[in-house]
């Protein structure tokens, strides 16, 4: 027994010793650092072991995957509901700021067109806002938002990028009434470009239409013709448009033709609309009713058809027609031989009587015996 246990506790002092092994693996170490540097043997058993690895490591990560995919897929239709109304929002806040910048872009565009249409007469404008529209066929009337304290004033011109809107008919302290081109009893002195005919349109109650009814049947007027004003009447100065041409009916029972117009002015849709200024010293601006006064009246004749005053005998002209000689009364013969024996004288030839003041009348055959 006292043998046994002296071996084993020999062979395990032995096994216990680090040398050896240790010398060992340090020369397995070595040898496997140097084939691995060599043939890069590291890299193939790590890619091996990977390889096998890579199973487990979907199997650990699954569940996680597994719930992320659950919850995406059973997600509330509240929240869906909740991000569909904010991405609506957004979409018409954005639309919204894109509609007030295109309606600034067309804003520029008309106060340059209107700047741009302003004839070289102008002295001074006013700009001024539509506040109300009144399209009816007995009234075509504009309010704008300028009055009395802005210095407007009654029949003055009113016009807009494109062209002749009306004048001015009531004006109040912050407001005023703008008299369209198209009202039926709005009368403008125009001038057809093309031929310079003068002529005056007139409003139908339409703001599409303007008529022409003095022109006769024969005038030079066709379709596409352009509408100036003429200048006359003191109120709207020479060559702003008005309108522009676009029917003329000619009936032989009639002498005057049946000319349709369109206004160039967009009455309908007008935002924004100018009061204008002229210069008195410009040689197209409008001439002032109040200054006609002044002029001196022109001699007029008498017409020929009008009896005129009663004159004095003295002056009064004869009668040309001759009055017709007065018959001689017959006399009785006196009793005699003469009487019986011879007849009377023969009567001389009436004359006309002389352009005296009062012809004495023919004398009887017994007077002048």
């Amino acid at each position: 027994m006292a043998f046994a246990g002296g071996g084993l506790n020999n062979s395990s002092a032995r096994d216990s010793a680090p040398g050896p092994r240790f010398f060992v693996f340090a020369v397995i170490s070595v040898v496997l650092m140097y084939f691995d540097q060599r043939d890069g043997w590291s890299e193939r058993i790590r890619y091996v072991l990977q390889a096998g690895a890579y199973p487990i490591q979907v199997a650990v990560g699954s569940p996680r995957m597994l719930w992320t995919a659950l919850t995406d897929l059973f997600q509330t239709r509240a929240s869906l509901r909740t991000e569909n109304a904010a991405l609506r929002d957004r979409e018409r806040a954005l639309s919204l700021a894109t509609m007030r910048n295109q309606a600034l872009e067309q804003e520029n565009a008309r106060l340059r067109g209107l700047n741009a249409a302003l004839p070289p007469l102008v002295a001074r404008s006013k700009l001024a806002d539509v506040v109300s529209v009144e399209l009816g066929r007995l009234r075509q009337r504009l309010v704008v938002n300028q009055g009395d304290f802005a210095g407007l004033y009654r029949s003055q011109a009113v016009v807009d990028s494109e062209g002749l809107v009306g004048q001015l008919v009531r004006v109040g302290p912050w407001s005023a009434e703008v008299m369209l081109i198209t009202d039926p009893a709005h009368a403008v002195p125009v001038e057809i470009l093309r031929t310079g005919l003068r002529t005056i349109a007139e409003g139908t109650g339409n703001e599409e239409e303007l008529r022409l009814p003095f022109l006769p049947a024969t005038a030079d007027v066709k379709a596409g013709d352009e509408l100036i004003t003429s200048g006359l009447g003191g109120v709207f100065p020479a060559g702003i448009p008005v309108g522009t041409i676009i029917e003329k009916v000619r009936d032989p029972d009639e002498i005057v033709a049946r000319v349709r117009a369109t206004p160039r002015a967009t009455l309908a849709r007008d935002r924004q609309v100018i009061a204008l200024w002229f210069n008195p010293d410009h040689p197209a601006a409008p001439v002032k009713p109040a200054l006609l006064k002044d002029l001196p009246e022109a001699p007029t004749g008498q017409p020929l058809l009008t009896p005129g005053p009663a004159q004095p005998a003295a002056t009064r002209p004869a009668a040309t027609k001759p009055e017709p000689p007065a018959k001689a009364p017959a006399t009785p013969a006196k009793a005699g031989p003469a009487s019986s024996a011879s007849p009377p004288p023969a009567q001389p030839a009436p004359r006309p009587p002389a352009p005296a003041e009062n012809p004495a009348p023919a004398t009887s055959a017994g007077e002048s015996r």
